[in-house]
């Protein structure tokens, strides 16, 4: 052996006999001070974050109610809808925005705010932004913050994430079916599924997938060749191969309670310290709340109510229970309104029971979505010319 490879091989040996004595220093130092000694190289925030449920920002989409949806639905037309998000994550009203606007107003809620399943122009959003503009001097942007699936709490996280920086002047949230949906089967907003979670880990962050985790690997990869390979072709093709196909399953299997079994007075204290956080948390940073209930046909003497309880609720409740309580969480907004002193747009009252607006319990047809429009319209002018 060259003399070159033995100074190498000696340095090596040399080099590891070093790391392994510093290590078991390192250690014989940790056993003999462990209790004096605060170990300073925690980890921190790495692992689980609070989620931001919203569209990812800069996409468009064209999406089309499948032929399994449209069985349940009565006056929506089956045809593309048209989505565009912004940069900053909502959904884009179609119309042209206006730099350093005078008036902005954000609206925050589920899909009932969404309303996916109306013509771009005619989102109740949209609508309301052109009524504003055309009344008004000022100039005005509306922002539409609505996510599928959102409860209140999501809808605070979102204020406070991007709703905050926009520094608009009045924040709109509409809810209660998500927030009930959930607390009538958990009591609470952080026993949840991972699709509706307000904590994830970071490693299956993605709120629109079940729990499987076995199935989310094959899923995602599968999901990324097809977007790598063939987005087009697959737009174009799944609606007309898939279209009666169910690919998730219910994402509440495994959370369910009996009535008789629910602690109801903690599901009203769960439910009205969201949405007085949502109204506190708004007057903290000068944007004015306002509360709106939803339009629907929640309504147990409704044959379509019943016949839709029948094929989407798995008995928990009778259809009358599943009413009250959906009537209660609106009595609770209506009480929030008074002892806050925040101003309540009811469409619960103002919005009729019928399909003529309503597809199905609770989403908005392109006639409902134009109905809200001029509702809200009119009271956004009164506030903000008064």
């Amino acid at each position: 052996m060259s003399k070159s490879m033995s100074l190498i091989k000696n340095l090596l040996i040399m080099l590891l006999i070093s790391v392994v004595t510093l290590k078991v220093v390192d250690i014989g130092f940790g056993l003999f001070l462990s209790n004096q000694v605060q170990n300073a190289s925690l980890t921190k925030g790495t692992d689980r974050s609070i989620v931001l449920r919203e569209i990812n920002p800069n996409q468009s989409a064209s999406i089309r109610p499948n032929n399994n949806y449209m069985k349940d639905v009565e006056n929506l037309e089956q045809r593309n809808y048209e989505i565009n998000i912004d940069e900053n994550g909502f959904i884009d009203n179609g119309n042209p925005k206006v730099l350093d606007p005078e008036i902005k107003v954000l609206f925050l809620g589920g899909s009932t705010t969404e309303t996916l399943f109306v013509p771009e122009k005619n989102r109740f959003p949209s609508v309301i932004e052109r009524n504003l503009r055309s009344e008004l001097t000022k100039t005005v942007n509306v922002f539409n913050g609505g996510v599928s699936g959102n409860h209140s709490m999501h809808s605070v996280f979102v204020l406070l994430a991007k709703g905050i920086p926009l520094k608009p002047n009045f924040a709109v949230l509409m809810h209660n079916i998500n927030d009930f949906a959930l607390l009538s089967k958990t009591e609470t907003y952080w026993d949840a599924p991972k699709s509706r979670s307000l904590v994830v880990n970071n490693i299956d962050g993605n709120f629109t997938t079940i729990e499987d985790s076995s199935r989310n690997i094959f899923f995602n990869f599968v999901k990324t060749a097809k977007d790598s390979l063939a987005p087009n072709l697959y737009t174009y093709l799944r609606p007309r191969l898939f279209a009666d196909i169910q690919f998730h399953r219910d994402e509440f299997e495994g959370f369910t309670k009996n009535f008789d079994d629910l602690n109801l007075q903690l599901i009203e204290e769960q439910f009205r310290s969201s949405i007085t956080s949502f109204v506190r948390l708004s007057r903290a940073w000068n944007i004015e709340p306002i509360l709106m209930t939803q339009g629907n046909r929640i309504d147990p003497s409704l044959e379509y109510f019943q016949k839709w309880y029948l094929r989407y609720q798995r008995g928990e409740m009778s259809p009358k229970e599943f009413s009250d309580l959906y009537k209660r969480n609106n009595e609770i907004l209506r009480e929030i309104a008074l002892q806050e002193n925040v101003d309540l747009i009811d469409l619960d009252l103002l919005i009729p029971k019928s399909n003529e607006f309503l597809y199905d319990t609770i989403h908005l047809n392109e006639a409902g979505s134009i109905l809200m429009a001029d509702i809200v319209s009119n009271r956004l002018l009164e506030l903000i010319q008064n």
